[in-house]
């Protein structure tokens, strides 16, 4: 990157955040500080108003603005692609957002980057089961959860626990949001169980931002808890042969069960994965018939067997 375009890219830095600390600048544009220094001066005597301040960094003085920048097609063509993977993991109103910043992104467009953010539209396509939506949970809340993180306020709901079939009113302080198992968490303090927790999002109805405050800095990293759940979760690695020709089809799906590794062998492919719940593990595993066997696990061949006697069970023909 020449210094003409490192000094444009430091000005939207600068504009992105409130501050910005000489590690942020060194680091993102692996440059020194004393190139730091020297390119915050050049903004400067260029008459970009840039101030600073201790332990927080520069920042640019409220009020000046930096004209709107252009985009690359290929930059368009990227936020085009973010926005098809939002609609399939995010809530209506995150995608509603997201489509009002792309119609904005395209309005400053190029002519000829128009018809290429429009042609590349054609060719794409997201592929993902289908999931129902359950009346009871009408829309999902990243939108009011994510504005409750940033103003530390107390949120207000209702609680579907599935394991009991049964609601339960909570009001907890929010934490933090991450995904995984292919859904959104809530990890917060639960007021009423006196601890942090962990809150499937599209379980959540009702909710409502109180007019109450809380410190996070009173209570735990939520980024620490997710860290501790995963490592307290009582997993077992377990390395399952597939056949060759089962393996090619398996795809994607294996990562919902703990896949981590695989080496191709003369026998087939021979995949391991860090399973906690053995019966869950298995249930899908007896859709592979014998095109897998199972190399180290006692405990899941016993399930297996166990699954099998019931549907032997259950679809054998009954004799009057």
């Amino acid at each position: 990157m020449n210094r003409i375009d490192r000094l444009t890219a430091i000005m939207l830095k600068l504009q992105s955040k409130r501050h910005v600390t000489i590690d942020d600048i060194s680091d993102h544009f692996d440059i020194s500080e004393r190139t730091v220094f020297r390119d915050i001066k050049a903004l400067g005597e260029a008459g970009v108003p840039i101030g600073f301040e201790k332990e927080k960094g520069y920042f640019i003085v409220e009020g000046y603005y930096i004209p709107p920048v252009m985009f690359t097609k290929e930059e368009a063509g990227a936020i085009l692609l973010a926005g098809k993977l939002l609609e399939r993991q995010g809530d209506k109103s995150l995608v509603d957002q997201f489509e009002n910043a792309l119609t904005k992104v395209r309005a400053v467009l190029k002519n000829t980057q128009k018809d290429y953010v429009q042609d590349l539209e054609k060719y794409i396509e997201i592929v993902s089961p289908s999931i129902p939506v359950e009346k009871a949970f009408p829309d999902l809340f990243l939108n009011d959860i994510k504005n409750a993180l940033v103003s530390h306020q107390v949120l207000s709901f209702e609680y579907y626990a599935n394991y009991s079939d049964t609601y339960s009113s909570r009001e907890v302080e929010p934490l933090g949001i991450c995904h995984y198992a292919n859904h959104w968490h809530l990890i917060a303090f639960c007021r009423m169980r006196n601890g942090v927790r962990d809150f499937r999002t599209d379980r959540i109805t009702k909710l409502q931002l109180l007019d109450q405050h809380f410190d996070p800095s009173l209570r735990d990293d939520f980024k620490e808890h997710i860290f501790v759940r995963q490592m307290q979760q009582d997993v077992s690695e377990i390395k399952i042969l597939f056949a060759k020709k089962v393996a090619r089809i398996i795809g994607d799906q294996r990562y919902y069960y703990g896949f981590i590794d695989e080496k191709k062998t003369e026998a087939g492919v021979e995949m391991t994965f860090m399973v906690g719940e053995c019966e869950y593990f298995a249930r899908w595993l007896l859709m592979f018939t014998d095109s897998a066997q199972i190399l180290n696990s006692p405990e899941l061949e016993n399930q297996m067997q166990q699954l099998i006697e019931k549907l032997t069970c259950h679809y054998s023909p009954v004799f009057s």
